[in-house]
């Protein structure tokens, strides 16, 4: 009897040492590393992060304008180089940044860049003749785009998704909590939400906005639910103007 006992404990504390070494699970506690390259005056925290916010908005939909172009497989040059796009880029978003401080300026000259260089650096795949879809949409640019802009910056800009399909796309605590606000509130509110907080020890602006499906993008995340897409996902459900995911903008903050 005492000897079951034993091989019972036994048993039990070596599955909770398994359950607490899975392999592949998130390590707990500590913080991302950031090295916050550019930051901003407290007082141009929220102008900075909204014209960051509308600036990378702007370019997705110059990006959806020409999607039609990228997925016909009878063109080759699409003619939609890095050059191209930013020229279209900077007209859309110019009476936004009328206003910019130089502070601001300095930083969005660094987006125009990052923005360019991901283009760039999809030139074959967009030209590839033959093939019509490329896997190439407004939010593979901007998941592109955010790291090089991270890499140069520091700050951070991502798309956390209602249903992410990618892992740079994983919602923080406080982001799951916007994405729920906007779902719980339905399509009628859009206004920003925002907050001063830190990371690690660094104190951040944080400027959270939903995305919403428009048309085109409701072949891959509308309905029926749960049928595969094109990509072997499975359908969302949802319908134009739904939220799927937020354009998210951290800034540090320079006291």
């Amino acid at each position: 009897m005492i000897r079951r006992v034993v091989t019972l404990a036994a048993i039990m504390l070596a599955t909770a040492h398994a359950a607490a070494e899975t392999v592949g699970a998130a390590a707990k506690g500590g913080h991302p590393e950031y090295l916050f390259l550019e930051k901003t005056p407290r007082a141009e925290a929220a102008a900075t992060a909204e014209k960051l916010a509308k600036t990378v908005i702007a370019a997705r939909m110059i990006i959806f304008a020409y999607a039609g172009k990228f997925v016909d497989p009878t063109l080759g040059d699409k003619g939609f180089s890095g050059e191209f796009f930013e020229r279209q880029w900077r007209v859309s978003v110019e009476s936004e940044l009328i206003d910019a401080t130089p502070n601001q300026k300095k930083i969005i000259e660094k987006l125009f860049w990052a923005g360019r260089q991901v283009i760039d650096n999809n030139q074959d795949r967009l030209n590839v003749k033959g093939i019509g879809w490329k896997h190439f949409l407004p939010a593979k640019w901007e998941r592109e785009m955010g790291q090089v802009f991270t890499a140069r910056t520091g700050i951070v800009i991502k798309q956390p998704g209602r249903a992410y399909r990618s892992p740079v796309n994983v919602p923080d605590e406080l982001e799951r909590s916007v994405l729920q606000h906007y779902v719980d509130a339905g399509q009628g509110d859009n206004k920003p939400r925002t907050a001063f907080t830190s990371m690690g020890k660094q104190a951040v602006y944080r400027h959270m906005e939903p995305i919403r499906l428009i048309p085109p993008c409701l072949s891959c995340h509308g309905k029926p639910k749960g049928a595969p897409d094109m990509l072997g996902f499975q359908k969302d459900g949802l319908e134009s103007g739904d939220l799927i995911g937020l354009m998210s903008v951290t800034i540090a903050v320079d006291d």
